[in-house]
């Protein structure tokens, strides 16, 4: 029994002691993420964006074709607790050819089991295009 116990306090100290991430910290992590260039316009790939993270299982929680922002949310789930993603998408180039950047936070650092969403998202959009 006290051994459970002391497994249980320092599972609940770590959960405690790290960070936890928000969409804020993944817009703010741009330049970190992974990036692709596609040879498609900036609309092409922006209406083929917002189609892959609404069939991805995320929650598309903002988006801002101007501005070039998508944000979406993985909610928690038996292996996660949850992730935050960010997505951002340049015109590079001219009007041919259209920059995408994918960032993706856990919620919880401690959360090892957390979506890889960078190459999830990156995946199913070049299916798509």
């Amino acid at each position: 029994m006290k051994r459970l116990v002391a497994l249980a306090s320092i599972f609940l100290a770590t959960v405690l002691s790290t960070g936890c991430a928000t969409l804020a910290d993944a817009q703010a992590a741009k330049g970190a993420g992974t990036v692709k260039v596609y040879n498609k316009p900036y609309d092409v790939v922006w209406n083929t964006l917002i189609e892959t993270v609404k069939s991805s299982g995320l929650a598309l929680v903002s988006e801002n074709k101007e501005k070039g922002n998508i944000l979406a949310q993985g909610g928690m789930s038996v292996f996660s607790y949850g992730e935050n993603v960010a997505i951002f998408v340049e015109a590079v180039g001219g009007q041919s050819i259209t920059r995408v950047e994918v960032v993706s936070k856990r919620a919880m650092a401690a959360n090892i089991t957390a979506a890889d969403w960078e190459s999830r998202i990156f995946e199913a959009l070049d299916k798509r295009l």
